[in-house]
């Protein structure tokens, strides 16, 4: 059965410095002390978030952790342990279940700057607690985001959370009856979807949440939630990392009521239903589409329609691409097992019943591993992977393609099962 083993879920870029061997293990050292100091005496969650951590370089694999392994593979160095992770751990920034224990997990070398580097931290702190506290780790894919329509009554949704952010508690009523609104109308157009939302919101909205409201210096924290609102159209991809905007901006203005509201939730737990309840309004009636033509109005609404109209073109154009790349050119098609992924969820592609495109990712199975560096991959309901088998060729045991390259395993060879299709055998 597939089981996701890691997931790249920040989608963080590193911020690379200069450091050396010796100053490695220092300033690893330092960026625990900051989470540790960050989480202490928050009583975000019922589950200690500071804990198990380690940082890892994914060419050299060397390790810094704040605590020993039980194998002893990392050893003392000052405040810290340090070893090579083994080969056989799938690396990302995620949570993972290694030697008995789960760990925090975060790609090596860290953000420079000190609020997004502890935001980080923490994100991923929540991840590694989440499963104890009842709350599954699930990355649905909202692919109605991708979408015309999709997109912009989600930042519709974002600029009236925007200006509820920037006026007194007892003022925001309006506003946030609009950005409710403004959700409902995406309820309405995309019914089959709009649940991801939600789901998303409790795994990945709750750990970005953890991050902001834990890592960053009270007072920076509305001018980051600003900026993320302002930059939300920018983002090539919404499908996953919509939650990383939501979920902290929902929960601050949850927080400004009251501190403790993640004591009270659960994975069941809805923004608009909590939002309703602190703030005393009522979840809003559709009001007609007119209305709230008349409403978006408000919010820049006429701008942001132009600007996805443009943006709508563009993704048609990039779709047919995809469709034509990966249904009437030659494919080689994987089917998956016993998955483990990473990738940047601000990339990804929304290829409606063809599935998701990953533009770079790189996967573990059964039959080896696979590295995308460009010009992605296909991936159909966590099952099955399709790549292009243009210009496909093998030396040994590594088969390659136009910008992705696939280590097989013992026991595993490539077919050509007819001019079109390819596919993995295994000879056990």
């Amino acid at each position: 059965m597939k089981r996701i083993i890691a997931l790249l879920v920040c989608g963080y870029a590193l911020a690379c410095h200069a450091q050396t061997i010796d100053t490695a293990p220092r300033l690893a050292a330092s960026y625990f002390k900051e989470a540790e100091i960050a989480a202490k005496d928050q009583h975000v969650w019922k589950e200690k978030v500071y804990g198990r951590t380690m940082f890892v370089d994914p060419q050299t694999r060397m390790t810094y952790a704040n605590m020993p392994d039980s194998a002893g593979l990392l050893k003392p160095a000052g405040d810290i342990f340090t070893g090579i992770l083994p080969k056989d751990v799938m690396l990302a920034n995620t949570a993972i279940y290694w030697q008995g224990k789960m760990w925090s997990v975060m790609l090596w070398p860290l953000y420079g700057d000190r609020d997004d580097r502890t935001n980080l931290v923490l994100h991923e702190s929540f991840h590694r607690i989440q499963q104890q506290m009842g709350f599954p780790e699930r990355s649905p894919t909202v692919d109605h985001l991708s979408s015309m329509y999709g997109r912009i009554y989600f930042l519709l949704e974002l600029q009236a959370l925007r200006a509820a952010l920037g006026k007194p508690l007892d003022q925001r009523g309006a506003d946030l009856n609009n950005a409710l609104l403004f959700r409902q109308k995406r309820q309405l157009l995309f019914p089959d979807t709009y649940k991801n939302e939600r789901i998303l919101e409790m795994s990945e909205g709750l750990a970005e949440y953890t991050g902001v409201i834990l890592g960053r210096p009270k007072d920076h924290i509305l001018q980051h939630l600003y900026d993320q609102i302002d930059t939300a159209g920018n983002r090539k991809s919404l499908i996953r990392s919509c939650a990383y905007i939501t979920g902290p901006v929902y929960g601050y203005l949850l927080y400004q009521k009251a501190p403790d509201w993640t004591l009270k939730i659960d994975s069941n737990s809805d923004f608009p239903v909590l939002i309703s309840n602190y703030y005393h309004i009522a979840l809003p009636k559709y009001p007609g589409d007119e209305a709230l033509t008349a409403i978006a109005k408000k919010y820049n609404g006429d701008a942001i329609i132009q600007s996805e109209k443009i943006k709508e073109e563009q993704r048609l154009q990039i779709a047919d691409q995809y469709i034509d790349l990966f249904t009437r050119k030659p494919v080689l098609t994987l089917t998956l097992v016993k998955m483990g992924i990473e990738f940047n969820p601000n990339t990804l592609f929304d290829l409606g019943e063809y599935g998701t495109v990953y533009p770079t990712a790189q996967v573990k199975d059964n039959w080896g591993q696979l590295i995308v560096s460009a010009g992605g991959m296909l991936m159909k309901d966590w099952q099955v992977i399709t790549l292009s088998a243009e210009n496909i060729g093998q030396n040994d045991r590594t088969v390659t393609g136009n910008g992705w390259k696939l280590v097989l395993n013992q026991g595993w060879e490539l077919m050509k099962v007819d001019a079109l299709h390819y596919k993995l055998i295994s000879k056990n």
